[in-house]
């Protein structure tokens, strides 16, 4: 525990806690604990803690039982920090926590974001979302209501970030441009270009691309058109940037419920900022429709849910006292079409480490963390081989993405 976090520290996550100045010298700390994450609940970037803190303020005679999140850097795993460091992933997320979220959150209604007590360059205390929030349980499913809300709360990220900009005159993107780097879709990013490798390698075993056209356009182009997705990540040049959270998929989206045994949820909020933009809006709301619904049900609600994202956006904009035109329709319907590929891309990207079981990945990270960082920052093409074999019907999972994109980009190259 002292490790981590020390018993000053405790204290001084209690004092924010409870609202009480940093000086106030009576509050006790009782006991603390620090137990380590559901293994479910793994990051690739960090490691998770439940933090328990019992303290007593002797004037009131009152004993208060605290709890929170903790994310830190992955001590035990050398590769998975090294990699946390020579990123600067930990130093990115606790400064858009610090210096960036809390003024969004001036220009929203609805809670943005968890609330951080506590954060180092190595770690993070955070409110603990599940006292009263959840993910969805594994037998339940998205509905309609479940997109609509989450597009809900992107459209208010997004217009408060904007709002904040009006009032100071100022650019998100341009005052943070060293904090808020892109950490995902670029070449600097060993993740990236080994995932691409491995869209390469997937597209080559996939029975329809077996004819020598495919195979060649496959060898000769494919590598190099998914590179070009990069560029969709920048900020755009003739369409309104906001702060994006840029990593929405189901893990990272808590629901609220008026009552335990309701269906249908009332709130949401979004965790994990690490890979925080200054971007297209469009990116969130592509991300969330390609990575959470299935290929079948995405076709289904696509139009109606850009049309919700579309009319929420609106709404906010006007609550915040702002024009509407500062996304027109028209704009908008061609900025979905510019980021379709760096949404297919990314699904392709993600879908083959998403759908591997926790079991066989938190496995194989335990046992040849080496080898699994090799897998994340080398070549995955054996990492897909041997989960393959371990897992049935994950080939056919993962090859449905490969499809629609090699798809879209051989006809887009015709």
């Amino acid at each position: 525990m002292e490790e981590l976090l020390s018993a000053e520290e405790c204290r001084l996550i209690a004092l924010r806690t409870l609202q009480l100045k940093e000086q106030h010298e009576d509050l006790l700390l009782l006991d603390w604990q620090l137990e380590a994450g559901a293994k479910e609940l793994m990051g690739y970037m960090g490691e998770y803690y439940k933090l328990r803190l019992q303290v007593q303020d002797p004037r009131l005679q009152q004993t208060r039982d605290l709890q929170y999140f903790v994310k830190s850097l992955p001590y035990k795993n050398p590769p998975q920090r090294a990699e946390c460091e020579r990123k600067g992933v930990f130093r990115k997320e606790t400064t858009v926590y610090r210096e960036i979220l809390p003024h969004v959150q001036r220009y929203a209604i609805r809670k943005l974001y968890p609330k951080c007590y506590y954060s180092r360059e190595d770690v993070m205390v955070l409110e603990d979302l599940t006292q009263h929030y959840r993910h969805l349980k594994p037998t339940e499913s998205y509905s309609m209501e479940h997109y609509q809300l989450v597009l809900e709360h992107l459209a208010a990220l997004h217009a408060a970030s904007i709002a904040w900009e009006q009032q100071e005159q100022f650019s998100i993107g341009e005052r943070y441009q060293s904090v808020l780097i892109e950490l995902l879709l670029s070449e600097e990013n060993e993740w990236f270009q080994t995932g691409l490798k491995g869209i390469v390698f997937l597209a080559g075993r996939h029975a329809k691309y077996q004819t020598e056209s495919a195979q060649k356009f496959i060898r000769e182009q494919l590598f190099e058109l998914l590179k070009q997705t990069q560029q969709l990540a920048t900020p755009a040049s003739s369409f309104r940037n906001v702060l994006c959270h840029r990593d929405t998929w189901d893990r990272n989206i808590f629901f609220g419920f008026a009552q335990a045994a309701d269906s249908l949820p009332q709130s949401c909020c979004i965790v994990d900022f690490q890979l925080a933009k200054y971007c297209s809006p469009l990116l969130d709301v592509l991300f969330l429709l390609y990575i959470v619904p299935t290929a079948r049900q995405r076709r289904q609600i696509y139009d109606d849910c850009l049309e919700h994202y579309y009319n929420s956006l609106q709404l906010e904009l006007k609550r915040l006292g702002l024009s509407t035109d500062l996304i027109s329709r028209a704009d908008f319907q061609a900025e979905c079409r510019r980021i379709r590929p760096a949404a297919l891309t990314m699904w392709a990207l993600t879908e083959p480490q998403t759908k591997v079981s926790a079991h066989i990945s938190n496995r194989m990270r335990a046992e040849e963390p080496e080898k699994f960082d090799y897998y994340l920052n080398c070549d995955r093409s054996e990492f897909y081989l041997r989960v393959m074999q371990l897992q049935p019907g994950y080939e056919e999972k993962i090859m449905l993405p490969i499809e629609e994109l090699v798809d879209y980009l051989m006809q887009q190259s015709s």
